[in-house]
């Protein structure tokens, strides 16, 4: 037999060419079974919409519509029941209420009555993720879908988790003038 390169076994190797005894240096996947680590993503909360008024600090912060189920893994598993929690949220949520974005402010009714229904169904911010758009009418449905990340990733997409949609929201459709204007009209 010839002279073995060093790191790649022992000079008396069997046909094959490999000893029974492998090298550290050998892929996981030659060594046996492929070892598997899942890596989860981390909540990022994104940055608060500084408002001039404290009275509206809690409304314009968008952890303040974050859900109690804070889970962010999206899988096949989540993707195959996604349909009938998308029908328990819009029982709770109520028929007619979806939003098309008119009037601008009625977004915190929106964000509110959303968060609500689907802490009661137990929905995590993943899923509500993907949902929310089902909860809305034209135009807005199409302005919420032009910001989000496509699924086969053509389009990565403005915001990339539920509170950053949240948030997006929140600056697009509401500002503190408005709201404060509203405030004391009533």
């Amino acid at each position: 037999m010839g002279e073995v390169p060093p790191g790649t076994g022992s000079a008396d190797a069997g046909p094959g060419g490999s000893s029974s005894t492998e090298s550290d240096e050998e892929p996981l996947a030659r060594q046996g079974p492929e070892i598997v680590r899942e890596t989860f993503p981390t909540r990022e909360v994104p940055a608060k919409i500084v408002v001039n008024n404290p009275m509206f600090r809690d409304v314009f912060d968008c952890e303040s519509y974050s859900l109690v189920n804070k889970s962010l893994t999206y899988g096949s598993r989540e993707a195959h029941t996604l349909g009938r929690r998308k029908k328990d949220v819009a029982q709770s949520f109520g028929v007619r209420s979806e939003w098309d974005g008119t009037p601008p402010l009625k977004v915190f009714q929106f964000l509110r009555k959303f968060a609500k229904a689907c802490d009661d169904n137990d929905v995590s911010e993943a899923e509500a993720f993907f949902m929310l758009q089902d909860f809305t009418k034209e135009p807005l449905r199409s302005e919420v879908m032009s910001v989000m990340p496509s699924r086969h990733g053509g389009n990565p997409g403005e915001v990339n988790s539920y509170l950053e949609l949240i948030n997006w929201m929140l600056r697009y459709h509401a500002d503190e003038a408005s709201l404060a204007a509203q405030h004391d009209s009533c």
